[in-house]
């Protein structure tokens, strides 16, 4: 049976990649023209990233409870090599992105929802690329963890 750590995980990377289906489910429907289908796609993508963050949040609490850390380092074990590297190259944008991406993730639903389109389209040209690129790479550096030894390593640490 999977610990609380590794339910979390999967859970965050879980959500990440429902919001990452549902914004390009919500992309297609606006392509074919269906601004309804796209409302709501959107509004799901939205959503799910909400609870995504917080299953993040959670999961962040829980290893404090655990661990009295915030982090699980991947392949703390070793120094630098090139899946760590990779691991890294991809971290540090996500996490970067995600921060900066989210208000105007907001700002894009409130424009939405007041029907100012034109503004709305203006700024979703990269809002959306960039909300793809964060949920993708989530499901990416969770599948890190996840194939490494940290993740379950964490997982034996919290129980003891």
């Amino acid at each position: 049976m999977a610990s609380t750590t590794e339910l979390l995980s999967r859970g965050v990377a879980g959500m990440n990649a429902l919001a990452g289906i549902f914004l390009l489910v919500g992309y297609f429907r606006i392509k074919a023209g269906d601004r309804a289908g796209h409302g709501k796609a959107m509004g799901v993508a939205v959503v799910t990233s909400a609870l995504f963050l917080v299953l993040y949040l959670a999961s962040k609490v829980h290893l404090w409870l655990a661990l009295h850390r915030t982090n699980i380092i991947y392949r703390a074990d070793v120094g630098l090599t090139w899946d760590k590297l990779l691991y890294y190259i991809i971290l540090i944008p996500h996490v970067l992105l995600a921060i900066v991406v989210t208000p105007f993730v907001i700002r894009a639903v409130v424009l939405a929802r007041q029907q100012r389109f034109e503004e709305h389209k203006r700024l979703t040209r990269w809002v959306f690329p960039v909300w793809l690129y964060v949920s993708v790479t989530g499901v990416l550096v969770w599948a890190f963890m996840e194939f490494s030894d940290s993740l379950k390593d964490a997982a034996l640490l919290a129980t003891k």
